[in-house]
This record gives C-alpha cells, structure tokens and sequence, in this order.
C-alpha cells in the first residue's frame, strides 16, 4: 500500500507536517502556546528548564532535541525566557547542527510578552517560506507500540506488520503511557498504537499520531467512543486503521489537540 510522507530532510520522512514551537522553559510554555494557535503548530506545555540539576540537565537537553529532530517535525522555533538553567541559545545551537531549519528568541530580548510573540510568528512564518517540505512516498514505516496494559497480546498484529515491512519498537517498561510514548518518541517512530493501562484513559502525543485500542475493562467500555479501536478489533481492522492514519486521517487525540509530552527525570524540580 502506497503511504505519503513528507521530506523534512536531515530529520527523515515523516507522516505529518508539523511545525514545532519549543518552549525551552516552563516560563516561556504561555508564549509558545500563543505563537503555535497563530501559526497552526505544535507545542506543548511542561515543567522542565529551569531549577533542576545534574543528570537531568543533559537528559532533558537532548530530549528537546530528540523531538525538534523527530521526522513529523518541519521547522522548530524555539522560544526561551533568557535566565534558565537550560539555555536556549546552546540548545538551538545543538540543534542547528543537524537542522537549519531552526531559530531561536528570547523573551527578555525581545520586547517582552506581545513582542516575543510577534517576532516569534514572523519567525515561524519566515522558517515555512525559507525552508518548504516537499510531498514524497514514504519508504517504510516505523511503527510505536505502547503496551502499558501488559495483559494485552500483540504478537499477531506485530508479526502481521513485520510481513508487510513495518519497522516496529515496542515500549513496555512503564504502566504510564506518556512515559512509553516519550521513549518511542526518542526511536522516532511515526505512529503510535497505544494499549493503555485498563485504568487509563486513551491519550497522545503532539507531534505523533496516536491510535487509541481499549481494553474490555469497565473504564474502558465506559469511554468507548473516546478510543479508536475497540477491544475487539482484528489485526486486519488496527492494521487498516494504522495506513488510513498515516495517510492523513486523525486520531480521536489529534481531532481534539489534545496529548502530552512527559520527559523522565531523576530528581524533582529545586
């Protein structure tokens, strides 16, 4: 079957188009998320950036990067406060290393709040005229498995893919599925089929399509309409759902913008 993709060069094929605005800070999430709701793109709010020590410092750097160099991902914007512990300027500089499609402010240099925001979309408007992504086939996919509800059994839908040329990674070492998602982020997976913990409700990550398959638990049936898979479903049906997705068709998650991005770390915030 004949997939489209688009070609965000250095980062790879993706399934979708998506601009990112990165916040490098939490202080700076509130800026971003009103540069994104102007320019039609992704970002996300968080609690990392500031305040924290160690380990975390270059584990959260290079998950920033991980995502600003995800294949779903056209151009990044990143949108900084100017005295956080996790500097904006050296990770754009991290990440223009491998993109060019990339740039970087400063909200205490660039005229506070409603400055940072009008430059930041001239920004993001300059990086998609400067830096246009081409339609192409994609290749092969990568494909993400969330198995938070460990009684669920994939091995017909995993080996059913694999016959087709599905390149698939499985996440199962946590019951918290954004936590599953953010290492199948890092694999740079396109999509995502996710079987939530039974006493979870479905979620998603912004810059990957996540399809939703409930369990037969009470919760789940409860919500049903939330999910995009049923508990029955096939592996001819999830398997149908997985290309109409990554030929453009949105998740229920997608839909409503909604999903989260969670980066592990060793210590709480100080």
């Amino acid at each position: 079957m004949s997939m489209k993709g688009f070609n965000h060069g250095n980062r790879g094929i993706g399934i979708r188009n998506h601009q990112l605005i990165l916040p490098s800070v939490v202080c700076s999430t509130r800026v971003s998320s009103r540069i994104a709701k102007e320019m039609d793109a992704i970002t996300f709010a968080h609690q990392h950036g500031c305040g924290f020590i160690g380990n975390d410092v270059g584990r959260i750097t290079d998950f920033f990067a991980a995502l600003a160099n995800h294949p779903n991902v056209s151009s990044t914007l990143i949108v900084g406060l100017g005295c956080e512990t996790l500097q904006g300027n050296e990770l754009a500089e991290k990440l223009l290393s491998k993109n060019k499609s990339t740039n970087y402010l400063v909200t205490q240099e660039s005229g506070g709040v409603l400055g940072t925001v009008n430059s930041g979309v001239a920004a993001a408007k300059e990086l998609l005229a400067k830096y246009p992504t081409p339609q192409v086939v994609l290749p092969r996919l990568h494909l993400g498995i969330d198995l938070s509800n460990d009684l669920t059994k994939v091995d017909e839908i995993v080996a059913a893919l694999t016959e087709v040329g599905v390149d698939i990674t499985v996440a199962a070492s946590h019951k918290n599925s954004g936590l599953n998602f953010s290492d199948l982020m890092e694999a740079g997976v396109h999509v995502i089929l996710s079987f939530p913990d039974r006493n979870q409700p479905p979620s998603g990550f912004p810059l990957i399509p996540t399809i939703n398959v409930a369990s037969d638990s009470p919760l789940h049936l409860a919500i049903s309409q939330d999910f995009d898979l049923s508990a029955d479903s096939s592996s001819a049906e999830i398997m149908a759902k997985i290309y109409s997705v990554v030929n453009g068709e949105l998740t229920k998650v997608e839909a409503i913008g909604a999903g989260e991005i969670i980066a592990g770390r060793e210590v709480r915030s100080v």
